[in-house]
């Protein structure tokens, strides 16, 4: 890792000077053009090595970034949160991240560039160094359009994703071109196509971060919400069982680890401590005390103490223990099987998985049935499921688990815009501010806007 970071600050220093309008196709020229594989590792490493250090904020993230999502959610009580002194300006809603959501933007799509360099110039292939590359490269290509969709399209509509919008899709270098925006369908298509490529080179480097198992984590989450059920299921199984989840003291320690990747986590940040990586871990951990957790959340342990999360994630003050992390964990897996089971009316399968949660959570658990699930809350701020339509008790019951399960992992914002898009307000400096449906949805920069003829802008956004 030491060389390929060694080789990597020439080609960092180059990608610097290099204009910001131009992030979507640069393409470097003479001396600067990578030649071997590690060379071309090193374009990668330089992202990667990001997320060991604890401050990329845009392809897997950090702890203040995964605390800003729970600030933009429901998990907090953004209203009554506290002002101290020396700490600066954290969000409190939505609204007061939208326009430096662009930042992503860019971040996502020089990732892609590098990535397309890595697929498309490299000459060698045969090598370990090599094929370790391309499946990295493939791989971190789908993540960045996977995120990008995540912020910058609508939630997933079966029904409508050929109309719906989608992202200019960049896969090769053409310095002329100005793609508009795709449909919605094509992204997922081309995010599927790229993580199965990933795949096949069946890479098992620690080194690269992104595996074959991490990999295949993505393509469950890629199913998952897009609501490709059937598929999502084998794929998390898969990973599940390689990934058998773990529970009590062990559960508690994989999730407190500093630097240390344990348990079944398959990937994390922050594995190194580093200057900027530090400041975002001790930043997150230290707005904890100021951002009461929201009672929603708190009445959702039902059984109190006997949940081993109940003391772990917060006090009886009302503050979060847990110091938020950016990770890929075995136990979305369960959820994601227990929920896609759900949707296709199986529902002993779905039942076996959401038990199978909570019996790693829960001392003397009740095993739910379909005759003892709890009953949906009709005053809940969610009131509409993936697919458009009402709760039932079995999804209410996962929905739920889900949220106590990756809370502090920047995933409620998400589940939110998956679930219909809530809207709902704060209070913040004596005004009202609403977090309004069209907000789930981050506006696409307005310099895209300009330079490409035809970009259409997001609703709900000044062209």
């Amino acid at each position: 890792m030491k060389n390929l970071k060694n080789i990597s600050v020439f080609l960092i220093v180059f990608f610097a000077c290099v204009s910001c309008k131009e992030y979507l196709d640069v393409k470097p020229k003479g001396e600067v053009i990578p030649k071997t594989a590690e060379e071309f590792a090193a374009l990668l490493n330089s992202h990667l090595s990001e997320i060991d250090d604890g401050y990329d904020d845009a392809i897997l993230g950090n702890a203040m970034e995964k605390l800003e999502f729970e600030c933009f959610s429901d998990n907090v009580e953004n209203s009554l949160t506290k002002n101290v002194v020396g700490m600066g300006a954290i969000p409190k809603y939505v609204g007061d991240r939208l326009n430096s959501f662009k930042s992503e933007y860019e971040k996502l799509y020089a990732l892609i560039r590098n990535c397309n360099l890595v697929i498309h110039e490299m000459k060698e292939t045969d090598t370990e160094m090599a094929k370790a590359c391309y499946a990295t490269a493939y791989t971190l290509r789908g993540v960045a359009y996977y995120n990008l969709m995540r912020l910058f399209c609508e939630p997933y509509n079966k029904q409508k994703a050929d109309e719906q919008l989608g992202l200019s899709i960049v896969t090769r270098f053409d310095m002329e071109a100005r793609p508009k925006r795709s449909s919605l369908q094509e992204i997922v298509s081309l995010i599927e196509e790229d993580l199965k490529k990933g795949i096949s080179y069946n890479s098992q480097s620690e080194i690269y971060r992104y595996t074959v198992d991490v990999a295949k984590a993505y393509l469950a989450r890629l199913y998952f919400w897009s609501q490709n059920w059937e598929q999502a299921i084998p794929v998390a199984k898969e990973i599940l069982e390689a990934y058998p989840l773990v529970e009590g003291n062990e559960y508690v320690e994989m999730l407190s680890a500093q630097h240390a990747r344990k348990g079944n986590i398959l990937l994390r940040s922050y594995m190194l401590s580093h200057t900027s990586g530090d400041q975002n871990y001790n930043g997150a951990k230290g707005y904890l005390a100021v951002k009461p957790v929201s009672k929603s959340f708190i009445d959702l342990f039902v059984e109190k103490e006997q949940d081993v999360r109940y003391s772990f994630l917060f006090n009886n003050k009302r503050e979060a223990q847990k110091v938020p992390l950016a990770c890929v964990r075995s136990a979305e897996m369960c959820l994601i099987m227990a929920e896609s089971y759900a949707y296709l009316n199986q529902t002993r399968e779905a039942l076996e998985y959401l038990n199978l949660l909570r019996s790693k959570r829960i001392s003397n658990y009740t095993p739910y049935t379909m005759g003892n699930l709890p009953a949906v809350d009709e005053l809940a701020l969610v009131r509409v499921n993936a697919e458009g339509g009402a709760f039932t008790p079995l999804l209410w019951a996962i929905h739920c688990e889900r949220r106590k399960e990756l809370f502090m992992e920047g995933d409620r914002w998400f589940d939110l815009k998956r679930n219909g898009c809530p809207e709902f307000w704060i209070a913040k400096d004596g005004l009202k501010y609403e977090t309004k449906q069209f907000m789930y949805t981050a506006p696409i920069p307005s310099r895209d806007i300009d330079l490409i003829p035809g970009m259409i802008q997001n609703e709900g956004y000044v062209k």
